[in-house]
């Protein structure tokens, strides 16, 4: 299917992902309803209503909200999640919110978790 066929912008609608490029920076406030994977670096405040996905390279330093998060590269902060998921390449450091927390071998975390309150998560 190319640009401009007819059902070239019905595709995007079930799948759309925000990417942050291995060697871009941003700074500030994002506010997403879609999933969004970090391969660069991310300082300021994220809240995003569905997965955020810190992948090895990715790095992001602030307050983090979303449904579920899963870090496979580095977090230093606040996170608060329904679920969080510290992959084996993964490290983070600060306080999480979060009644489901998982840490494979290998993933590390230091700090202290908090369990959830409804008004915290999305």
């Amino acid at each position: 299917m190319g640009f401009f066929s007819q059902h070239a912008g019905n595709q995007g609608k079930h799948a759309v992902t925000t990417v942050v490029a291995q060697g871009c920076t941003v700074n500030g406030s994002l506010r997403l309803s879609c999933d969004m994977q970090v391969d660069g670096y991310v300082e300021g405040k994220i809240v995003s209503e569905k997965t955020l996905v810190i992948s090895g390279t990715g790095r992001i330093k602030g307050e983090l909200t979303a449904d579920k998060v899963i870090i496979n590269g580095l977090f230093e902060g606040d996170c608060f999640a329904n679920s969080v998921e510290i992959l084996p390449q993964g490290k983070a450091h600060g306080v999480i919110h979060c009644d489901d927390l998982s840490i494979e071998r290998g993933g590390s975390f230091i700090g202290k978790t908090m369990p959830t309150s409804s008004e915290q998560v999305i």
